[in-house]
């Protein structure tokens, strides 16, 4: 099954349908609440049509998606965004490694062996700093953590909580693959710039807002890392300036105020950080147990 989530994407929703509909046994669009004619091209090209009353989010989007998969039971889902920035043409390269037991989730990536050079730098540079803060709460590398052409096998539909209703769900999405030990491949695909696009966010703003989600998905996956870390680092520095504190006032017999409240505040900050992220890690491995795969 080839899913689509589409917001307000009637310009070219119909030839990506078209298009898909030669590699899958069915094709669906997530209509998440478009205020235009998205609804009615994607079943006049012969989609199955799941639609949103308001504009709920991609993430939301994605969540119908498998959960229609599942109830469909279909073998391989695809993710394809509506916009005619993806080439359906190339849904063979991401059914291919799942096909041939390979992979457990396919990623398409702009950026594998060395690809990449027709994305706009400001573009590249926005998806290096998310791609960095998604792999920062995961344990493996992936290239491109903001693509949204994929491919996933039935054993994967159970290991995704899809908490984000945004962009962000992209990197929810790995993090949770890679948390429940799943096979993850890149394949090279090409990405068009050229598409007319309405976008209805400032791309700054946006990608401020999916950094910030990205983050908050990190601290909540990897707390020991996200909390214990720095809680130790402030702690040490805690116990460094209350040595500086003692040796000034060896020195001159007069309490350093500078001193004093720098140790009081790095050892208070650096205790409540480290515990906090005790306590938020093991809550987190009982919610771990919620989306393991079958």
């Amino acid at each position: 099954m080839v899913a689509i989530p589409a917001y307000n994407e009637e310009v070219a929703i119909g030839s990506i349908v078209l298009r898909s509909r030669k590699y899958a046994d069915k094709v669906v669009v997530v209509d998440d609440g478009s205020v235009d004619k998205t609804a009615e091209i994607a079943r006049m090209a012969g989609a199955e049509v799941i639609s949103h009353k308001i504009n709920e989010g991609k993430g939301a989007a994605i969540r119908d998606a498998f959960k229609y998969a599942k109830k469909t039971n279909t073998d391989i889902l695809v993710l394809i965004d509506g916009d005619g920035q993806h080439n359906p043409d190339e849904i063979p390269l991401l059914l291919s490694p799942i096909l041939n037991g390979e992979a457990d989730v396919v990623n398409g990536s702009r950026f594998v062996n060395g690809n990449g050079r027709n994305v706009p730098r400001y573009r590249r540079l926005g998806q290096e700093v998310l791609t960095l803060a998604t792999n920062t709460g995961m344990k493996m590398h992936i290239t491109d953590t903001q693509n949204g052409f994929r491919a996933f096998s039935r054993k994967t539909f159970g290991c995704f909580g899809f908490r984000q209703n945004g962009m962000a769900i992209e990197s929810e999405m790995l993090v949770d693959a890679a948390n429940a030990e799943m096979r993850i491949k890149e394949v090279p695909i090409d990405v068009r710039y050229d598409v007319a696009k309405a976008s209805t966010y400032n791309p700054i703003t946006h990608g401020f807002v999916v950094l910030g989600s990205v983050i908050s998905l990190i601290s909540q996956r990897r707390p020991l890392m996200f909390f214990c870390v720095p809680g130790a680092l402030a702690f040490v520095m805690g116990l460094f300036f209350a040595f500086l504190a003692f040796d000034a006032f060896n020195a001159t017999r007069n309490i350093s105020i500078f001193y004093t409240m720098a140790t009081v505040t790095c050892i208070i900050v650096g205790t409540f950080s480290t515990f906090t992220g005790f306590i938020l890690n093991a809550i987190q491995n009982i919610q771990n147990n919620k989306y393991l795969c079958p």
